[in-house]
């Protein structure tokens, strides 16, 4: 944490969430929930933590499952979560700052999967599993598919491996690396849907000066080069 001293006296502290999630956000100890951003890394935590170091604006920056931490960031004024899909369906219920980086939106199968997916129309009468509450998930449901969620991504892998469900929607940043740590690796993409640029998501309700300041130390960042997505 920064020294009180940076700080400036009138913004309000400023409570922040994220998940574990690929690498952009992750406890270092491999933890389900941290306190404390010593224990969270990741590029997009880098990102956060130099913008509000720029900006002159105290946090606390916690790790929680994403149900929570959305939760948390949608409900409450000077809250905020990362790292959050900027899409059509949460436009309006947060002020956006970043990207803080990019992933796509992919389909994974089992690796002898006998699957033709040229695009979203071919989902009709397939099994889709899903995590609960993710952006990518929405998407799908937003577009009329029903998808069977579950709060655990990891249990999706199992599911395609046990012939439950025919595709599992999620992220090329994170799916592969579920897949592998839960012991079914097995899985290959089946269908790319789209590309999508990740933000810091702040409550709507949250003190103005916080958000310009904000925006206003990553166009600083951006100018002098020190965040990049290469």
């Amino acid at each position: 944490m920064l020294p009180a001293t940076l700080f400036a006296e009138d913004f309000p502290r400023i409570n922040l969430y994220t998940e574990n999630y690929g690498t952009f956000n992750y406890s270092l100890t491999g933890a389900a929930y941290e306190h404390d951003i010593e224990d969270i890394g990741g590029t997009a935590t880098e990102i956060v933590e130099k913008l509000f170091t720029e900006a002159g604006i105290d946090f606390k920056l916690r790790l929680r499952t994403w149900s929570v931490a959305y939760e948390r960031a949608v409900e409450r004024p000077n809250y905020g979560v990362f790292s959050t899909g900027r899409t059509e369906s949460r436009e309006d219920l947060f002020e956006w700052v970043g990207p803080v980086g990019q992933y796509s939106w992919i389909l994974l199968a089992k690796s002898d999967n006998n699957l033709s997916i040229d695009s979203l129309t071919d989902l009709r009468g397939l099994r889709i599993g899903g995590y609960e509450g993710d952006a990518a998930t929405t998407f799908l449901q937003g577009q009329g598919y029903e998808v069977s969620t579950l709060p655990n991504e990891s249990l999706n892998a199992q599911r395609l491996a046990n012939d439950l469900i025919d595709v599992w929607i999620t992220s090329d940043i994170n799916g592969y690396k579920v897949a592998e740590e839960s012991g079914y690796p097995d899985v290959e993409e089946a269908f790319r849907i789209r590309t999508v640029d990740l933000y810091l998501a702040m409550n709507p309700e949250t003190d103005p000066r916080v958000i310009n300041a904000l925006n206003s130390a990553y166009d600083a960042l951006i100018a002098r080069g020190e965040i990049t997505f290469d």
